[in-house]
């Protein structure tokens, strides 16, 4: 008799194991969402930034973290993730509108996604990048129980 792979119990365990690792990357997504929602709320501090562009690095960071954590949350699809961190930095952006001590900047938003292109092309990139300089300064391939 021939079991279908979804009447299988290990199948089922490994299913919900999976949809649970998920349920948790959106509940991290959701509540670093509300999170910056907070922050754009606040009030601007006063007073000289460490160097020129301070907020933009800022932003960039503060989305670039958006984006993995939806990444993640997407199954590690990167198009739709992407497209999710524009979606939010640009509400982000428009929820500054309200705020009296705070301004909507395209330049913001363009830093939002400056910052998740960035966290994309690491995740990309990263991985063959450093099996590249692996190979290049050892000169042989390593397995990862060799390190």
């Amino acid at each position: 008799m021939d079991v279908s792979p979804r009447q299988d119990p290990a199948y089922r365990l490994s299913l919900a194991s999976i949809t649970m690792k998920r349920r948790i990357w959106w509940g991290v997504l959701i509540v670093y969402a509300g999170a910056i929602f907070a922050l754009s709320h606040t009030p601007v501090a006063v007073g000289e930034p460490p160097f020129p562009h301070f907020d933009k690095c800022v932003h960039a960071a503060e989305f670039a973290l958006f984006f993995v954590l939806a990444w993640k949350a997407l199954n590690r699809k990167a198009l739709p993730a992407f497209l999710l961190t524009a979606f939010y930095a640009g509400t982000d952006e428009l929820h500054q509108l309200f705020v009296a001590t705070r301004t909507a900047s395209a330049l913001d938003w363009i830093a939002d996604l400056l910052g998740a292109a960035v966290a994309l092309a690491l995740l990309v990139f990263g991985p063959r990048l450093l099996g590249f300089l692996r190979h290049r300064i050892l000169g042989r391939n390593h397995s990862k129980a060799e390190f």
